[in-house]
């Protein structure tokens, strides 16, 4: 089971705001609140553009139900809407702040009809009668689930339903031989612009038999088995496509992993750990520990999925783990947590990071641990405020090739 966010709009929404843009859709002039968090956070990006320009001229006029795959802050499910108002649209993404800016901007844009929740691809969506769906598709998914976003769209078109994407160059020979190869599809539109394909189509089967797993589970986002030494002993580590650590830890990790190892047999009634990517450190700290219950946070669902998996195959209790879609660290009904271990990404701004270090501390018991990984510039901002603020003591602080490792205590 997975914990969304339970507010209608997060609170700490100004910390990731980065300004708000202009687009015009077919005479309606809308409003994009932006993120540098998110993808495109300049302008609407030119595959966005192209898709939607191409379903003007193409005549799609008319549609009841849309599932805008992968929706970002909402370009194109916001577009389509504000078009053809009578329709009901589906805005899902697999990233949590993505899902935010969506609702932010359905309600910037006053609009309604419109559904926006967490979905790992397909696999979150129920409803099976979509009679278009639309996709700006990522290129670095991976091989076998851009073939599953490409073909496994059949389980959820109603008859006659249209899908509508936008890929670019780097991935355009790939798309091509997938829809060309499938007998089952019947390509209605294609065209190439510098950098970009837009393909339009169908299926020709009306009945498809829909798997019982999701891809997930079928093991599509599956990328390779990575083995990591951790104190003389090897820990094994599935690895998925679309995530970072696949094949090299990064420094931050390992920084990290090497600090668990004064933790070892250490009794912890509950750990909290935030980005936690493939799920290498709740890994290694339920193999170092006697951790009782771990709790993930990540904005982004197939991080989480991963790293419980993980936790699962190196024999920790799936009872004992709590899984949070969130943006930052959520308050709970859980108690208080021993430890809250995370890395900091360098790309966010420095109220993202305080904000996570306040909300950390929220979730500590009086004595508790607060281990962050990141660049030194994010690292010693958060020490120059956490030796004004008096919330924390530092225990350590570790600094290699640009990069720091931060231990601290919560006072009281």
């Amino acid at each position: 089971m997975i914990n969304y966010g339970k507010s209608k709009y997060m609170d700490n929404f100004d910390a990731y705001l980065k300004k708000d843009i202009s687009y015009n859709y077919r005479g309606k002039e809308l409003k994009f609140y932006v993120s540098q968090a998110l993808f495109s956070s300049h302008s609407i990006d030119l595959g966005t553009n192209h898709l939607l320009k191409t379903l003007t001229s193409e005549g799609f006029n008319k549609y009841n139900k849309v599932l805008d795959l992968g929706c970002g802050y909402g370009p194109i499910g916001n577009s389509l809407k504000s078009f053809y108002e009578p329709s009901v649209v589906h805005m899902v993404d697999r990233d949590a702040l993505a899902l935010e800016f969506s609702k932010q901007n359905v309600k910037f844009n006053n609009l309604s009809g419109v559904k926006i929740y967490g979905s790992l691809g397909y696999d979150d969506i129920s409803d099976t009668d979509f009679d278009l769906i639309v996709s700006n598709i990522p290129a670095k998914v991976g091989e076998p689930v851009l073939s599953h976003v490409l073909e496994d769209a059949r389980f959820y078109l109603c008859q006659g339903g249209k899908v509508a994407i936008v890929v670019i160059d780097a991935i355009g020979d790939y798309v091509t031989k997938v829809l060309k190869s499938n007998k089952n599809i019947n390509i209605l539109f294609y065209k190439r612009w510098s950098g970009y394909l837009v393909f339009h189509y169908e299926f020709l089967d009306d009945s498809p038999i829909r798997p019982k797993l999701n891809a997930f589970d079928r093991g599509l986002y599956n990328r390779g088995k990575q083995n990591i030494l951790f104190d003389n002993s090897e820990v094994s580590i599935e690895t998925a496509y679309g995530l970072s650590e696949f094949d090299t830890l990064s420094y931050e990790t390992e920084t990290i992993l090497n600090k668990l190892k004064d933790f070892k047999d250490r009794e912890i009634n509950r750990a909290i750990i935030f980005n936690p990517e493939q799920g290498i450190i709740p890994t290694v700290l339920a193999k170092t520990t006697k951790v009782k219950e771990i709790n993930l946070i990540d904005r982004d669902l197939e991080a989480l999925r991963m790293s419980k998996k993980n936790l699962i195959s190196s024999g920790f209790n799936p009872e004992k783990i709590l899984l949070f879609h969130e943006v930052g660290i959520p308050k709970t009904n859980k108690g208080l947590a021993d430890l809250v271990i995370g890395i900091l990404d360098e790309k966010d701004d420095p109220k993202v990071h305080l904000m996570l270090v306040k909300e950390a501390r929220e979730q500590l018991l009086t004595g508790g641990l607060l281990i962050l990984g990141s660049g030194s510039t994010p690292i010693t901002r958060i020490e120059s405020f956490i030796k004004r603020g008096k919330l924390f003591e530092v225990i350590a602080r570790q600094k290699s090739k640009r990069k720091s490792l931060i231990v601290l205590k919560r006072r009281n």
